[in-house]
Formats: structure tokens, C-alpha cells, sequence
């Protein structure tokens, strides 16, 4: 894992700002740093070993032709089978020398032909052109600024704030998220004229700064033909997945990784101990029984005969940490959840693992989202007929425990959903009550529901597609990059490989969700943990006690915030709303969190980007930083 940052502008010296932006985020290559200049552009990365130790392989990295020279983030599992295929000579062991070698064969090309997850800048010295290229899946960030002939990227939002002062708030964003559920489901970000370059893409930006994008990957273009047997498919989702997990794990460094004792990661972890006996696995978890996940992961990992190392996340700790993980993600996230995230990593920063496999994107691509359980019943009606798919629908539901209003809430949810998507939660529920957003903010801003292209005839493939590329693995990758940056660390996710993505998105809907058994398949596949007489029948699927903390610990906190000075001048949120809202959330015992905490850390994340400056406050408690900012 790497960092990497440049600076695009003819005739002008720019290596004093590069050298902010890139010291900005050394969190992310405690290793090795490097610069590259001429009179045009300035290349900048900081770098982690993990595969290739030597020296050589630092970066910027210059083409033997000396006519490119390449910044990379990420890990190229092929490159070997490439270097053979393409008969690539080189000086050094790295996957940076083969990309940018193969760049100067076959041009950009070589973006559709990497296997892994990258960030990657190559710059053509003679043409004065740069390109920009983003893994399949958006698994490695690269974010851009580009004004008045002028073009800086970076790993992270911060280095470009480090030298851009006046960049403004992106509005629009705000009430994507606020209200639409819209959390880093387009190339914009919260900071207006910052972007992300989308995945699956490549940039070019020639001499003139005129900026072309290029789409080199395309999922729905690339599914399987084969009409499987559905009884085949388990294993052979687990053959793929054994397959994955061998090529990620390869490195000089020590490896382990995040376990749940979900189904994902406990084989995940599995299948990396037979490969590496020694490996190690870590755990965060909560006080509260109800939601701690530590007894399943040490359940699996004694059963495996590996170390289990845990982080204990209590009120306290989000006290203590949650400006500064917030500083670090650079825009908000939706739970507290990503504060125990960062905690783990940063618990384990010393004496931890280099290499941490995460097991982020099984629920997109194996559909284990209660939420899909509706476009299903509308794939069943148009197989089956309405009456069997409304049978077999009231059965789901039933088996769930809903009964009542709460089916006619979660129907109601699930078509408001469909058409507006993102702007419910999993369970059926509404984010958030429209009045809570000021009249006035929301006339001037809110351009609708964010709409997304439906590349399917199958309603769940549709929404498949939109989790996996618009809605939550965006930001989960997100998390799982800064929280596992900030330390130090690679975080790898073996379930993001192509072949297997394109497999779960060419299987029958009834291999995903079959009586009712989300994820189907998957689980399936489990027979395979079963003969070491693992059993993650009891997993619980409950996130953390950010409900009872935000009703109890949190409660003056959240009342103090909103009903403060500031919150009411913001202008962006209805205060008497807000507080009749939150009134109502602390007498239903089933309410959700989600749309309180999306208000207060909006407001938290205003205060400390735009109110003030974050290097102010890294390291403030919560507490302390709201009593200070709310005059």
C-alpha cells in the first residue's frame, strides 16, 4: 500500500506544495518517500513494502525508455503471469516496474489486464500527458482538482486541502446524504470540485488540460454464459474464492486478518491459515453481549488453532476518537461503528499484522441485504406469476418475525425504495423525516433522488449493481482504506476479484436467496468449514449499541449539538424539527439511528472542515470539541 499525490501545471514549481500534500497522508507509506519533477509536473508517493523490499522499487518510478514515470497504490496479483506473458525484462521484482513497462508496450491498455486493486498516475514525459486509472471495483481511492490549467490528485481529500484553502462545501452532497441516503454514490465528494475518479476508468489529461474519460471495464459486459447447476454453484464459488485468497496473500510481510466469525470472514481466514499456518486474526467488539462478535471469532479461531487478538469499543472511546477518525476519513460515516474500525487497526499498530484481509462486498454480491428481498418478489412475479411469488413473499416475511404494520411498513419501504433508492434502510424504514432539513436549504440544493442506470432486465441484479457500485461497499471501501492507512496497514479484499464478482452476477436469483436463506449459495459453500466442525449457525447480524449509546451515553451530547446557537444558524437543518425528531427517536424502542446520526456528524463535519481547520482538533474528545464550537 502506498499513497500518491502530483501536481499538473505547466511552467510553474510546484514541489514545496507537493511536498505538504504528500506529508499529509505518510500515515500511508511509513517505508519510503519520493519525488519526481520537471518544469510541468511534480510526482510524489509515499510507500509501505509488502511485496518487494527493495529499495529500487521505490517510487516515483521512471520507465527504462526514461519516457514515463509512475506513481501506484495497490497490489497487482497477476503481474508475474503478465511480466511472462508480455516478456517484460526487468531491473526489479515489483508490480510497479511491470505496469509502467507494459504501459510503454500497449498504452493504457494495461488498466483492463491488471488483476487487483490500484490507484495508478503515469506520465507520458514527451507528450505531456497524464493519466489516471482506478481498480475494477474502487478498491484504491484517487481523488482530483482541476482549475484554471491546473490538476492535483491525491490517495486522500486531505492532501489536496493542504494547498487548495478555498475550496467550498458541496451542497448538493449534503442533501444526497441527509436525505437520499446518497453516501459516496457518485465521483463527487463533499467538497465541491474535488472528485473520485469512478471505477473501472481511466483519465487522460493532455497538454491543453483538456480531461477524457474512458471506461475500461464494464461488469454487465463481462458475465459468465454457462448455465451453472445449482447445485455445483456453492462450490464452485468456493473454489474461486480459495483461488483468491491465494494470490492475495502473498507478501514479505506478515499477514492475518479481520474476523468476525461472519460467514465471509471466518473462510475467508480459513482458507488463508492453509496457506499460512502462522497468521494471526483480530476482533473488535463491544460489552454489550447482545452486539459483541468477539465469542464467534474466537469460536473459529480456536477451532483453526490461530491467535485471535481483540479491541474493545466503549462509549469512552468514541468520546476519545471520533473527531480524529472522522479527520481521517476526510467525510462523514454512518456509525459508530468505523470508530471501533479505526480503533482495531490502530490497537494492533505496533505489534499487529502488515497485511489484514477484509472480507468487505459479500453481501452486494451474494444479495444479504434484507433489502433485496424486494426486488426478488418482483423477479418472482414476472417467473412465477404474482399469486406463487406473493406466497412465497408472506412466508419470508413471516420467517423474518414481521407481522402487522411492520410488513406493511417493510412493503411500503421496499417500493419507495425502488424508486428511490438508497433512501431506506435495510429493514424498511425512512432515513429521515423530510421537515428536518430547512425549507429554504433544500428548495436551493436538492436536485431529487440520485438516479441510477438499470443495466439488467432482473430487478435484483439491478440492485446488486447499485449496492456494489453507488451505495454501500463505496463507502465501506472507503472505511476500510482509511482505517486501515491510518495505521500503517494493507487491508486486501479477496471477495473484490473479478472473476468472482462476474460469477455471483451470472447465477439464477434462486442460488441467492432460496427459502428465504439470504445468500444461499455462500452459505452453502460452508460445508466445506463444516468438516473442521465450524458452525456459524448462531452469527449475529446486529452492527454495535450505537442506538442504546446515542439514547443513554450520548444523549446531552446530541441535545447539547442541536439544540446549540450554531446548529440553528447553519441554516441547513430545521432545529425544531431536529429536536422533535430526536425527541421521538429516544421514546421508540424500534426506531433506527441512522438519520440522527447523519445529522449530528453532518453538523460535526461542517465545524471541523469548514468552521475551523481539522489539524486544530485531531485528537479532541467529542465532548469537549461541541461544547467549544457551539456559540
Amino acid at each position: 500500500m502506498c499513497g500518491i499525490a502530483g501536481i499538473f501545471q505547466y511552467g510553474k514549481e510546484n514541489t514545496s506544495n507537493l511536498s505538504k500534500v504528500i506529508d499529509k497522508i505518510i500515515h500511508r507509506g511509513p517505508d519510503a518517500k519520493g519525488l519526481w519533477k520537471n518544469k510541468n509536473i511534480s510526482l510524489a508517493s509515499v510507500r509501505l513494502n509488502v511485496v518487494d523490499l527493495d529499495k529500487r522499487s521505490n517510487q516515483p518510478f521512471i520507465s527504462k525508455n526514461k519516457k514515463f514515470v509512475i506513481v501506484f497504490n495497490g497490489e497487482i496479483y497477476n503481474y508475474l503471469n503478465l511480466k511472462k506473458k508480455y516478456n517484460i525484462k526487468t531491473n526489479t521484482n515489483s508490480d510497479t516496474e511491470i505496469i509502467v513497462e507494459l504501459f510503454n508496450k500497449i498504452g493504457p491498455k494495461v488498466f483492463s489486464l491488471l488483476e487487483g486493486m490500484f490507484a495508478i498516475s503515469i506520465y507520458d514525459i514527451a507528450n505531456r500527458k497524464l493519466y489516471l486509472a482506478r481498480d475494477s471495483f474502487g478498491i484504491k481511492p484517487l481523488y482530483f482538482y482541476l482549475k484554471k490549467k491546473k490538476l492535483i490528485f491525491c490517495s486522500e481529500i486531505k492532501g489536496i486541502l493542504e494547498i487548495e484553502k478555498n475550496i467550498s462545501i458541496n451542497n448538493k452532497t449534503i442533501i444526497d446524504f441527509i436525505k437520499w441516503g446518497g453516501l459516496d454514490h457518485s465521483t463527487e465528494t463533499w467538497f465541491a470540485n474535488i472528485e473520485n475518479i469512478e471505477p473501472g476508468s481511466y483519465f487522460l489529461i493532455d497538454r491543453n488540460f483538456n480531461l477524457k474519460k474512458f471506461k475500461y471495464y464494464k461488469l454487465q459486459d463481462n458475465l459468465f454464459k454457462n448455465n451453472f447447476h445449482k447445485k455445483d454453484i456453492p462450490y464452485i464459488f468456493k473454489d474461486l474464492l480459495k483461488k483468491s485468497v491465494k494470490s492475495q496473500s502473498q507478501t514479505a510481510r506478515s499477514i492475518g486478518t479481520n474476523l468476525s466469525g461472519g460467514v465471509d470472514s471466518s473462510i475467508v481466514t480459513s482458507f488463508l491459515q492453509e496457506i499460512n499456518p502462522k497468521i494471526n486474526s483480530y476482533t473488535f467488539g463491544y460489552k454489550e453481549k447482545k452486539y459483541d462478535e468477539r465469542p464467534f471469532a474466537r469460536s473459529v479461531s480456536n477451532k483453526l488453532g490461530i491467535n485471535n487478538f481483540t479491541s474493545i469499543t466503549d462509549p469512552k472511546d468514541v468520546n476519545d476518537n471520533f473527531i480524529s477518525t472522522l479527520i481521517m476519513q476526510d467525510e462523514p460515516f454512518t456509525s459508530f461503528r468505523q470508530i471501533s474500525h479505526h480503533k482495531l487497526y490502530s490497537d494492533f499498530k505496533k505489534s499487529g499484522s502488515t497485511v489484514i484481509m477484509e472480507s468487505s462486498g459479500g453481501d452486494e454480491i451474494g444479495a444479504g441485504y434484507t433489502g433485496f428481498l424486494w426486488p426478488f418478489f418482483m423477479d418472482q412475479i414476472n417467473e412465477i406469476g404474482f399469486e406463487k411469488a406473493e406466497n412465497n413473499f408472506f412466508k419470508i416475511l413471516k420467517s423474518l418475525k414481521l407481522q402487522g404494520d411492520e410488513i406493511d411498513k417493510f412493503i411500503n419501504a421496499g417500493m419507495y425504495n425502488q424508486k428511490f433508492y438508497g433512501s431506506s434502510t435495510s429493514d424498511g424504514q425512512k432515513i429521515i423525516d423530510d421537515n428536518c432539513i430547512s425549507n429554504s436549504y433544500a428548495k436551493k440544493y436538492d436536485r431529487g433522488a440520485p438516479q441510477y442506470k438499470k443495466f439488467f432486465e432482473n430487478n435484483l441484479l439491478n440492485s446488486q449493481y447499485i449496492e456494489l457500485f453507488h451505495t454501500k461497499l463505496p463507502r465501506g471501501l472507503r472505511y476500510v482504506d482509511r482505517a486501515s492507512s491510518s495505521s500503517g496497514r494493507e487491508a486486501r479484499v479477496p471477495l473484490l476479484n473479478k472473476e468472482i464478482v462476474e460469477f455471483c452476477f451470472s447465477i439464477p436469483n434462486e442460488s441467492k436467496i432460496h427459502n428465504g436463506e439470504l445468500r444461499w449459495f455462500m452459505k452453502k459453500s460452508l460445508d466445506y468449514l463444516n468438516r473442521k466442525n465450524i458452525n456459524l449457525s448462531n452469527k449475529r447480524s446486529i452492527a454495535d449499541p450505537q442506538r442504546i449509546w446515542i439514547k443513554k451515553n450520548f444523549k446531552k451530547l446530541f441535545l447539547s449539538l442541536f439544540k446549540s446557537k450554531r446548529f440553528k444558524v447553519r441554516g441547513i437543518f430545521n432545529q425544531k424539527e431536529v429536536l422533535k425528531s430526536y425527541n421521538n427517536f429516544l421514546k421508540n424502542d424500534n426506531a433506527h439511528s441512522l438519520g440522527i446520526f447523519q445529522i449530528f456528524i453532518t453538523e460535526i463535519w461542517l465545524r471541523i472542515f469548514f468552521d475551523n481547520k481539522p489539524d486544530y482538533f485531531y485528537g479532541e474528545k467529542l465532548d469537549n470539541f461541541i461544547y467549544d464550537t457551539n456559540d
